[in-house]
């Protein structure tokens, strides 16, 4: 556990009520979910946190004034557990966005994107958003990045084989990201083309593949771009 954790840690348990627990991140081993980061535009941090107690998870923000820490906000979480937990400029550029991902019982991993509005903390997407992997970067369209990240949800359709499609917040919630698929896609058959060519006995990376080169395909003839030809970074 860094510095920078221990002493989120050891601010956010004054706040946590007897009997309340500090959430994990179950896929980030296990890593406290704690977390600096400016949500209100205001070009100073504050410390997010997520706990559980009485069986229910729960999100707070803390504000720091004159060096004494404060609630800021609240909202009730929405699983059992929490798988992951970011601050990015989703909504609007320069203004952080809270994407939590909260973990049920049953093991799905359902979205939550969280915006700071100046009276407190409204959820921007509704339920249902499902995944088993989230990746979260400002996907260069034809014109190059516009400083809002795109969300890219990957879910594991059967043993063998995903469902991935790469969304943008827009005033209606996620919407597919059609104008990215010639970056997101390319790379994502690049790099699933050296897999498949290294095991071309294991069926996931050419159903991965295949799906990737459709999507790139289709987007190439909206945008008229070439695709990307780039390895994910790790």
């Amino acid at each position: 556990m860094n510095q920078n954790v221990h002493h989120a840690v050891s601010i956010v348990r004054s706040f946590i009520p007897y009997g309340g627990e500090l959430a994990l991140l179950t896929r980030h081993a296990n890593m406290p979910a704690v977390l600096f980061a400016d949500i209100d535009y205001d070009f100073q941090v504050e410390l997010i946190a997520l706990y559980r107690y009485q069986g229910e998870q729960n999100l707070i923000v803390l504000k720091n004034n004159g060096g004494l820490w404060h609630m800021f906000a609240h909202a009730n979480g929405k699983g059992a557990y929490v798988a992951d937990m970011a601050a990015a400029p989703v909504a609007r550029a320069g203004q952080n966005s809270l994407l939590i991902g909260w973990e049920h019982e049953d093991g799905r991993v359902e979205l939550d994107i969280l915006q700071w509005t100046g009276a407190g903390l409204s959820r921007l997407v509704p339920d249902g958003f499902v995944y088993d992997w989230l990746e979260i970067e400002d996907m260069p369209a034809a014109h190059g990045p516009d400083g809002k990240c795109e969300l890219a949800l990957w879910l594991q359709d059967s043993e063998q084989s995903y469902r991935i499609e790469a969304y943008r917040l827009e005033e209606g919630g996620l919407v597919p990201a059609v104008d990215a698929y010639p970056y997101y896609f390319g790379k994502v058959a690049f790099y699933y083309e050296q897999l498949a060519a290294q095991q071309p006995e294991v069926p996931l990376y050419r159903s991965v593949l295949d799906e990737a080169l459709q999507k790139t395909s289709v987007a190439d003839l909206v945008a008229g771009a070439p695709p990307a030809g780039q390895e994910p970074s790790s």
